[in-house]
């Protein structure tokens, strides 16, 4: 399965945990790392439940918690399997892969996981204009697949903030933008981001210019195209919870607009036809929302921002030399966006 033999580790201790937690027979036939998602361990996993006339396969994900190799400050894989819970008990809500149980202890795979069942559906790339399941579509679907999407943001969206009251950072203030902006000065401490004066500009930019109707409402927190599983050109899933917030809609309409940019005209990459351009994509998620997206211009900055911050952090994980700091094409983008 790999040459370090530690999906075969994990397949072999999922099995003997799987028997006892499900009281049944339990068999991991195969285990392997899906195409994308980085930021945690994630396997796909093909097994067996149970045995003789009751015997039935399953299809599902094991997401286990970053340890000593972590993108974000708090992976918590209990806060996203909550999330996902949660996330099904709500009528109207986007596409979400079935949660199936977490477990807390560390000493069955090195740190907390959860599994979740596992949807017939492809992601896109991070580089989604130049390959994979969007570029090799043709322009309608495209199009129908672009228009799904922003339809499942927008569905999101007007899910009630109530049930995720959890994801609540009281200590950085009351409403969700004082909240975001506390937790990203603290995630920038914590990752030890090197000095940079493009960033302070941008974090005081921020600050004075913060909208004045900043209320409180459910994020996903990292919407693009590349966390949607899509079937037959439509939605069938929706991914990636680390750093969902009560930021309200416009800091994922932001996301979403910021990292549609840089992975397109930024990177000079061609816009694949049949993708909506930026007015185009808040068209269409006011549409669906029902309502006027807000301080676009604000909220396209702060996710340029942390993007840039993400970058930084994992550009630093990952880095063999001094040049490898160098092409954060975020904190390139903040630079020319001059806030």
């Amino acid at each position: 399965m790999s040459e370090d033999g530690r999906p075969l580790d994990v397949a072999r201790r999922i099995s003997a945990w799987g028997r006892t937690r499900f009281d049944a027979a339990f068999t991991v036939q195969e285990l392997a790392a899906p195409k994308t998602g980085r930021s945690s361990e994630t396997y796909l996993i093909d097994a067996t439940l149970g045995a003789g006339d009751r015997a039935r396969p399953v299809r599902w994900v094991v997401r286990i918690e970053a340890r000593g190799h972590q993108v974000y400050e708090d992976p918590s894989v209990e806060r996203q399997y909550r999330i996902i819970q949660q996330l099904q008990g709500q009528l109207g809500g986007p596409p979400t892969p079935k949660a199936i149980c977490y477990e807390p202890d560390s000493a069955i795979l090195g740190a907390p996981f959860f599994l979740m069942e596992r949807v017939e559906g492809e992601a896109p790339p991070d580089a989604y204009h130049m390959d994979g399941v969007l570029a090799q579509a043709s322009p309608a679907a495209r199009q129908t697949m672009w228009l799904s999407g922003v339809e499942a943001l927008a569905r999101l969206h007007r899910l009630p903030t109530e049930p995720f009251a959890f994801l609540g950072q009281p200590q950085f203030g009351d409403c969700g933008l004082d909240q975001e902006l506390g937790r990203w000065d603290r995630y920038r401490r914590w990752a030890g981001t090197s000095p940079s004066p493009i960033l302070d500009r941008a974090r005081a930019w921020l600050q004075t210019h913060k909208p004045r109707r900043a209320g409180v409402g459910f994020a996903w927190g990292d919407a693009r195209l590349s966390n949607i599983l899509f079937h037959e050109d439509r939605c069938v899933g929706v991914l990636d919870w680390e750093t969902a917030s009560l930021g309200g809609a416009e800091t994922d309409l932001g996301w979403w607009l910021a990292y549609d940019h840089m992975v397109s005209a930024f990177a000079g990459a061609p816009r694949l036809e049949g993708l909506g351009g930026r007015d185009d994509t808040i068209a269409a998620w006011e549409s669906f929302a029902g309502r006027k997206a807000e301080a676009m211009e604000w909220h396209e900055v702060f996710a340029t921002y942390r993007f840039a911050l993400v970058l930084e952090r994992a550009m630093a994980l990952a880095a063999s030399g001094p040049d490898a700091r160098r092409d954060n094409f975020a904190l390139r983008r903040l630079e020319e966006m001059s806030p």
